[in-house]
């Protein structure tokens, strides 16, 4: 695969996984927990495809760091707390301070981390 064509996979990729962060925050709010699962899988699966491809490829999850949706943002500052956990960290310490489900979730995922108890998924 040409580096274009394997850039172009993973802009595709990015913005897909922005839909499904969004999608899931959505669906979470409306009480549908079966879309709320399925947008969940498809963030994971995407960050697992990113997280075999190595570094380079995870890194193209930092521009979303200054999504305007603080969904696509805790999604992409948890994901970076493993890779780039200076660029993550700010941004969920950030969101942490917002009120309700994003900001809780910020919160839990910074507590998790730093007790060391985070963990990222190694299936696809």
């Amino acid at each position: 695969m040409s580096k274009s064509s394997s850039s172009s996979s993973e802009d595709a990729q990015v913005s897909r996984y922005a839909e499904a962060a969004i999608e899931h925050m959505r669906a979470s709010e409306a009480g549908d927990y079966r879309a709320a699962n399925r947008a969940h899988d498809v963030v994971v699966t995407i960050y697992s495809r990113l997280r075999r491809q190595g570094y380079n490829a995870q890194a193209t999850l930092l521009p979303l760091l200054q999504h305007r949706s603080p969904a696509v943002r805790g999604w992409a500052g948890a994901h970076a707390l493993e890779f780039a956990p200076e660029r993550g960290e700010p941004i969920l310490e950030q969101l942490a301070r917002e009120p309700g489900a994003v900001g809780l979730s910020a919160e839990m995922t910074l507590q998790q981390w730093r007790k060391g108890a985070l963990r990222f998924p190694e299936q696809a």
